[in-house]
């Protein structure tokens, strides 16, 4: 009985609907031909992480380049609703953990503000996320990595994202004041539940510090922008996990929703 082998998967952002071959780029060739081993004749896999995957095989496999020939464009559509991360920007590392898990579970946007108490005030690279946001793809095998976008304050997202409550968008935000002795009054599944209506576009996720929103914040997000506040459950988390639960309800009611 033979033995399949594994399907590699490469990133190549020059990947398009008319692609014949593809030639791999420095950190790509490098780790096709130094780390995989990979041969001429193996069956590959090539996405540009924005919706087209491509089925080929390699053609060439040298110090010098790796080629692939293109045998199948596969377009994927992206669905609705998009589900996009509001996240308040922790420290680095924990940023780079975020990306990574949002990214696998298949957001479509990570919008990163500065908040008020924010832990870092660093500068937000973005170039360095979006690596590892591709990184995702390749490892989930998805066919889009998430879009990336940095703000200076609460104020610019939304002003940029024109946020506010109305029949395409549903907003969420995570707010921990509304668990009153130990019972949620307002969990996240069950304002999905009330609020979610079938012509929606978007479902907005906003998570802040871990030293919470600033007063000022939490007025824009209640007052103006309408946001629907919600609990994650009776435990103060940190960043990551807080991340994870919420997506993790989300996504799990978008992907019910194909089901009906």
């Amino acid at each position: 009985m033979s033995i399949q082998k594994q399907l590699w998967t490469f990133i190549s952002h020059e990947l398009n609907l008319n692609s014949k071959t593809i030639s791999l780029k420095e950190n790509e060739h490098h780790y096709a031909f130094h780390v995989l081993r990979i041969a001429e004749a193996d069956a590959v896999e090539v996405t540009n992480c924005k919706g087209i995957k491509a089925k080929g095989v390699v053609e060439k496999s040298s110090k010098k380049e790796v080629v692939i020939k293109i045998v199948e464009i596969i377009v994927e559509e992206i669905s609705k609703p998009k589900v996009a991360l509001i996240l308040a920007y922790p420290k680095p590392a924990t940023l780079e953990e975020v990306v990574s898990s949002a990214s696998e579970l298949g957001v479509n946007e990570i919008h990163i503000f500065k908040a008020d108490k924010s832990a870092t005030k660093a500068p937000i690279k973005l170039e360095k996320l979006k690596i590892v946001s591709d990184e995702a793809v390749r490892i989930s095998k998805s066919s889009y990595s998430a879009e990336l976008f940095a703000y200076e304050n609460l104020t610019s997202v939304v002003e940029k994202l024109e946020l506010k409550k109305n029949k395409e968008n549903l907003i969420l935000f995570c707010d921990e004041s509304h668990v009153y002795e130990g019972k949620i009054t307002n969990s996240i599944l069950s304002k999905l539940n009330e609020n979610f209506q079938n012509n929606m576009q978007n479902i907005y996720i906003i998570i802040g510090p871990e030293a919470s929103f600033s007063d000022s914040e939490r007025s824009i997000l209640t007052n103006k922008v309408q946001a629907i506040p919600v609990s994650l459950g009776n435990n103060i988390l940190r960043v990551p996990n807080a991340v994870l639960s919420a997506l993790g309800v989300v996504l799990n009611y978008k992907n019910d929703l194909k089901t009906i």
